[in-house]
């Protein structure tokens, strides 16, 4: 079935697939199924909606409205909603059963839901079980880590989707990984710089598509080697000569053999779809799965379709960031251990739930915000089950004529501004666009206080004092001010690497510039004119081969 976006216009299938899953998923009350309609929006819109209901790194001063304390949140001080401490969000000093409240079936029910959402005091920034922590958002078990997200990850900083990892700098989607900087899409890897899709590796410098090997530099798309330098091999003895003359804890010298590594990067062939230990996949950074579609990102899952960061997912669609154990997930994000959900937003250990916001270890909720350990509730007020599902089922044929039912929530539900939000990192716009199609923007307040003389950074990381981190810095593309802290500078010196002239910020977004667009196009191979789907757009001017012809270049 072949249907056009109600939002951006482009044409897009509907697969046989995607109907049986709808059915599957579409929930049943006193005996009868309420069936998922079809999408109206395109995956990458329906991503998109998503996206802007996530602010990962934005961080703001403003006091909770528990104990008055000045806090760190990711919600600017100008939002209209009550914000608590993240420890005295998850305690019992309050009840958000105290918020519940009545359907009324005269009104829309998503604009009832944002009401009871903006009154139902949230957590300054969400974590759970971490340790040290207080600068990371959308954390779990983590300790000691600094500015980052998504992360089960210990002594990690300004990092991204870190999995089981520890003293890692400026990296994403890692996973068991140890002592990594500058780094990406690797699994089990040790004492890296600059390591991109270089598994079960160590002692890796500048490196892009290295497997099994260690000790090699400026190496591309070697198998079980080591002591290599440009794809040559050499003996230990001329390795380590040649290693010990290149000081990479100089600035100079580090963005000369960055400028070496990007061109490397430019004239290398590129595999069309990055998809291993799998059966029957498409997209681009797919790793032991079965059945999975047009999904980017995505690790040990099965019968899955447009789903983007996620891992353990069992029979579920339109899933961003939910992992660990989750099963039957529609329109969710962020939910981990969640089963049975439907347009859900960060619930965790939660089961039988439909358009829920930060509700735990819970089941049999519709429409409930920061409930922990409950069960048969609507808009945060209890039912016995009988009454319960007679009210679902009263609640879904509302909100099948308002058309409402099956829908991820509207821009005008975001707590978040579009520039505040990831939707901005994938899908950009300028400010009259994205006013344009209902977001809000958020202005950000020009810095007008004096940050003293401009600091000179030594060139070499061997000469930098502890006092740089009393220090304000400029970044030297943004001129945005940003600090070094004492960790970083201790990891900075065991992996002789120098200060970096950029801001977190723009780390980040130079870092997020080696990921692909998250869409499949259609291009020639650029050895063999096969025709084959890729993130690569067809204007672009990287060497692509088809999975034939990259397996056999490489092995």
């Amino acid at each position: 079935m072949q249907k056009s976006c109600t939002n951006c216009g482009r044409n897009f299938e509907i697969r046989d697939d995607d109907l049986a899953f709808y059915e599957k998923v579409s929930p049943v009350f006193t005996g009868k199924k309420y069936s998922i309609p079809v999408p109206e929006l395109c995956p990458e819109c329906r991503q998109q909606r998503r996206l802007a209901f996530r602010n990962e790194r934005k961080f703001y001063h403003r006091k909770c409205d528990l104990t008055g304390k000045q806090i760190i949140s990711m919600y600017s001080p100008d939002k209209p909603l009550t914000v608590y401490q993240s420890d005295e969000w998850w305690s019992d000093k309050w009840d958000p059963m105290t918020y519940g409240r009545d359907v009324d079936f005269s009104r829309p029910f998503f604009e009832q839901f944002k009401e009871l959402r903006d009154a139902v005091p949230r957590a300054a920034l969400f974590g759970k079980n971490n340790e040290n922590s207080d600068y990371t958002n959308h954390t779990e078990n983590s300790k000691n880590c600094y500015i980052c997200a998504d992360t089960v990850a210990q002594d990690t900083y300004y990092s991204k989707w870190m999995i089981n990892c520890r003293d890692c700098c400026d990296c994403y989607q890692l996973e068991k990984t140890e002592r990594c900087y500058e780094s990406q899409y690797t699994v089990t890897l040790q004492n890296a710089i600059y390591a991109f899709l270089c598994d079960q590796s160590s002692n890796v410098y500048f490196c892009y598509d290295c497997i099994d090997c260690q000790d090699c530099l400026l190496c591309s798309h070697l198998r079980h080697k080591r002591f290599c330098i440009f794809n040559e091999q050499l003996t230990e003895e001329d390795y380590r000569k040649r290693l010990s003359e290149l000081n990479l804890g100089s600035y100079r010298m580090f963005q000369e053999v960055l400028r070496q590594y990007k061109n490397m990067l430019r004239q290398t062939f590129h595999r069309s779809e990055v998809i291993l230990f799998s059966e029957n996949c498409f997209g681009d950074f797919i790793y032991h799965c079965k059945n999975v579609h047009d999904s980017f990102g995505v690790i040990e899952s099965q019968d899955a379709a447009y789903c983007y960061d996620t891992g353990h997912q069992k029979d579920s669609q339109d899933v961003y960031e939910s992992a660990f154990d989750g099963e039957l997930q529609f329109q969710s994000h962020a939910c981990n251990r969640g089963k049975r959900l439907i347009g859900c937003s960060v619930c965790y250990d939660v089961h039988s739930c439909i358009y829920c916001d930060t509700c735990h270890n819970s089941s049999d909720l519709f429409g409930c915000v920061g409930l922990r350990r409950k069960k048969y509730c609507i808009l945060n007020k209890e039912y016995s089950k009988e009454e319960y599902e007679k009210f679902a089922t009263r609640i879904i044929e509302h909100m099948q004529k308002t058309g409402e039912w099956g829908q991820y929530y509207p821009p005008a539900l975001t707590p978040f501004a579009y520039n505040e939000s990831l939707a901005q990192e994938y899908f950009p716009f300028e400010k009259e666009a994205a006013e344009r199609g209902g977001w809000m923007w958020y202005e950000e307040k020009a810095e007008d206080s004096y940050l003293g003389p401009e600091t000179e950074i030594p060139d070499d990381i061997r000469n930098v004092s502890d006092d740089i981190c009393q220090k304000i810095l400029r970044c030297a593309v943004t001129r945005k001010p940003y600090k070094i802290i004492p960790q970083e500078l201790k990891f900075y010196r065991e992996m002789s690497v120098p200060i970096p002239r950029l801001s977190p910020e723009e780390r980040h977004k130079q870092r997020m510039a080696f990921t692909n667009p998250r869409r499949l196009w259609e291009r020639t191979c650029s050895n063999c004119a096969k025709t084959i789907r890729t993130t690569y757009a067809p204007d672009r001017p990287e060497i692509v081969y088809c999975e034939s012809c990259y397996l056999k270049e490489v092995y």
